[in-house]
Order: C-alpha cells, then structure tokens, then sequence
C-alpha cells in the first residue's frame, strides 16, 4: 500500500511541476523583449589628437578641426573628405564619411559613422575666410551604436590644411 501512495504522490507532484511550452507567439515576444535591451549610456570623452598622433596615422590633409570650448587648444575631430578621426582612451578611431550629408568646408562632411560610434558637425555661425582657410563656431555631437547622445560640445572649427 505505501508503493502505491508514494506513486500517486510522485504523480502528482510531476503533473503539478510540469510547465506548459509557450506558444510561438510567446517565444517570439520573449526574443524581441530581449533584443529591445539596450546598455546604459557611457559618456565619452575625447581626446585631442596631437601632431604624433597626425603623422603616426598619416592624417595629414585638408579639411576641418574642432576645438571644444574649454577644452584647450587640441581638436577633438579632424573632419577630412575621406575620413573623421577622433581619440578615445589614447586610441585613434576613424570614422566614413556620410557622404549623403550636408558638405563642409575643404571638403568634409557634416556626418561620419563607423562601427559603433558617429558624429555629426554643424556650423552655429557664419563660416568665415581665415587665411587660406575658414572658420566658424560649431556644435559636435558623438552618438553611441544606439544613437544615444555620449559627447555634446560646442566650440570653434578651423578649416585648413592638416
């Protein structure tokens, strides 16, 4: 008789853990839960790229630096026609031109993307002649893979040869 009530017992207690599989819709509003997550936002803080690191990753050239009001007189960006460079963590990262974006003076661009970060350049000012180049007050936006805003500042650009 104990066999017996310990089978029954054991049965039911399976029968009450068993879990029902989810239905397709389910499983599939499970997965784009779990997609839809997205990493806390990291500020980033760039670096202003210094003449080593120019001739280092050849990015002599023409086209548009931006120094961050405050920040000293280093650019944190060399907007150039084929490329966008900016520092991070003592690493030089290059960015593609947007090339279906506004043009800038000498040739670069107002938008650059790379693997996970992108920017975009705009004038705040009248561009004006400085020299045999140009200059104007700007605004640099840095956005992370998600395209959350990481690095917001505002100062001048100079336009010339690198």
């Amino acid at each position: 008789m104990k066999a017996f009530v310990r089978s029954a017992l054991i049965c039911l207690c399976l029968a009450g853990c068993e879990e029902k599989a989810p239905t397709d819709a389910e499983a599939i509003a499970a997965v784009e839960a779990a997609q839809d997550i997205k990493p806390p936002v990291q500020p980033m803080a760039p670096q202003p790229i210094l003449y080593p690191d120019i001739t280092q990753h050849k990015l002599h050239g023409t086209g548009c630096a931006f120094v961050a009001d405050g920040g000293g007189i280093g650019a944190v960006l060399l907007a150039q026609d084929k490329r966008g460079v900016i520092k991070v963590e003592d690493a030089v990262i290059v960015l593609a031109p947007d090339t279906g974006s506004a043009r800038m003076p000498l040739g670069s661009w107002s938008r650059y993307t790379g693997k996970e970060n992108a920017l975009t350049l705009t004038a705040s000012g009248p561009i004006t002649p400085l020299g045999t180049g140009q200059q104007f007050k700007g605004k640099l936006v840095i956005t992370d893979a998600f395209e959350r805003p990481v690095y917001e500042a505002s100062g001048d650009v100079q336009c010339r040869s690198i």
